[in-house]
């Protein structure tokens, strides 16, 4: 069996796919098996696949015969897997060459079964800007829970090394069509798991920067889809202590805040309904966002979540 199962998901990335799979096959560390997915793509991505599928035994394709969406596919992704450790790829990103042999030497000399690393944003203008993932705050499970919450550890499933056990054993739901904040559910899901956890400063990852990607889409379902991740991840957090689960009711503010914000109040309606049908009604209380936000804070998230002009008032009074 190989040591790294390396998984990338596809669909319509035929102007990137190749460039990822030169990263993954040109690995220092040559003990991998890689497995691509192709979602029910209707580019040129399988005609790509298929030719390095040609050239390099390591690499297994599995083909969606309709698109079914990024959460099924990750399923399908770490269902084929054999490897000791499983590492996540997508498909329009690229990894160091050495990305392979830097985590599994510190999950081999750590005793770790997470091992989080640092990754490079990279933009089309050519710039690129380190980021690192970190763990401030422990590293069994609710050290890299609240890592995630406080965002010292990005949700994201790449730049990561993964211990088999952590996806395979006790598995999230899985949904078909469920595009945005997967990674949200697979994460924490996979933090229960966590014995121990390391962090190394080295860059493993490359995170392609693509204007009009699912995270960016002014999508009611998206949003909606958003939501439902919040509550698991929610309902798990509750189950470690009060802190942790008020940390995650602070995290679902910032992001209904942040889409209503950004987009000027467009679909308030549909998110407004999404917030009630999950069960985050309370904590949009004046009086909860006074306590989990401090006075000003949650003053302008109030205004932000109940008005219908309220994105409108907040950018007259932040320009003032």
């Amino acid at each position: 069996m190989p040591k790294i199962s390396v998984l990338i998901p596809a669909y319509n990335v035929e102007k990137y796919i190749a460039r990822c799979l030169d990263s993954v096959i040109g690995q220092t560390f040559t003990d991998i098996e890689i497995i691509i997915v192709n979602d029910g793509s209707t580019d040129g991505t399988a005609s790509i696949i298929d030719e390095y599928a040609t050239r390099d035994s390591r690499i297994r394709v599995i083909v969606h015969p309709e698109n079914c969406g990024l959460m099924w596919v990750r399923k399908t992704c770490i269902e084929a897997s054999t490897g000791d450790y499983l590492m996540i790829v997508d498909s329009d990103d690229r990894i160091k060459l050495d990305a392979c042999e830097l985590l599994y030497s510190a999950a081999v000399n750590s005793g770790a079964d997470l091992v989080v690393a640092g990754y490079e944003v990279c933009y089309s203008d050519g710039r690129k800007v380190y980021k690192a993932n970190k763990l401030e705050y422990g590293n069994d499970t609710r050290g890299v829970v609240r890592a995630m919450l406080e965002d010292e550890l990005k949700r994201y499933e790449w730049a990561k090394l993964y211990a088999r056990r952590l996806l395979v054993d006790n598995p999230p739901e899985y949904l078909k069509h469920f595009n945005l904040c997967e990674d949200e559910i697979i994460s924490y899901n996979m933090a229960f798991n966590v014995r121990k956890a390391v962090s190394i400063s080295d860059v493993v990852y490359e995170y392609n920067q693509i204007d009009g990607s699912l995270t960016h889409n002014d999508n009611p379902k998206l949003f909606r889809d958003m939501m439902f991740a919040k509550s698991v991840v929610r309902n798990l957090c509750y189950r470690i202590d009060e802190e942790i689960g008020e940390l995650a009711d602070v995290n679902i503010l910032k992001s209904i805040h942040w889409m209503i914000k950004s987009r000027g109040g467009s679909n308030r309606r549909v998110m407004v309904r999404s917030v009630d049908d999950f069960g985050f009604s309370s904590i949009l209380s004046f009086p909860a966002l006074v306590r989990l936000l401090g006075f000003k804070k949650g003053l302008n998230y109030y205004l932000v979540t109940h008005f219908k002009f309220g994105s409108w008032l907040v950018n007259l009074y932040d320009n003032a």
